[in-house]
């Protein structure tokens, strides 16, 4: 019986690193079907990007499970940006101004360098965040944000300024 157990779990273990290859290779497709992408993107699990035609990657991207990218209004990200599980980058809105006609406004985003996107982050259409940033799990980000800052919250604010040496 325990023998069984051991080759089931052998077998299970290839098909889990099986995912990873897969991973693999839907990060490849990506780097061919995005406007422009750099080395080393990375994919950690599932994710969702609508338009990737209107999206730019830098160099060393990475992209967790259940992410959700809507690239319509364009999407830049820098070099060195890590974006959590569950995060939404979404560059198109619903203008306020036609709700009846449910006419959609397309703002582009736009990311700098060395950014950590924490789990459940929603970046909304028009931001900008500057380099060297980290958002907080769970934050709304309405607003641009400086650099070298870490920000939390909903609406996302300035908890504290970071020192770059």
């Amino acid at each position: 019986m325990v023998r069984d157990m051991t080759i089931f779990k052998k077998m299970f273990l290839k098909f889990h690193k099986l995912q990873y290859d897969f991973l693999k290779i839907k990060a490849y497709y990506y780097r061919l079907i995005f406007m422009s992408c750099g080395d080393g993107l990375v994919l950690w699990g599932s994710c969702n990007i609508k338009n990737p035609q209107n999206v730019c990657v830098g160099e060393n991207v990475s992209i967790n499970d259940g992410v959700y990218i809507n690239g319509l209004g364009g999407i830049v990200l820098g070099n060195n940006v890590s974006i959590s599980a569950g995060a939404m980058i979404i560059s198109t809105t619903l203008d306020p101004n036609s709700l009846m006609k449910k006419k959609h406004v397309n703002k582009s985003i736009k990311i700098g360098d060395h950014v950590q996107i924490g789990a459940g982050v929603i970046v909304l259409p028009g931001i900008e965040v500057g380099n060297n940033v980290m958002i907080g799990a769970g934050a709304v980000v309405t607003k641009n944000i400086e650099s070298n800052c870490v920000v939390v919250g909903n609406p996302a604010r300035v908890l504290r300024k970071i020192e770059v040496l």
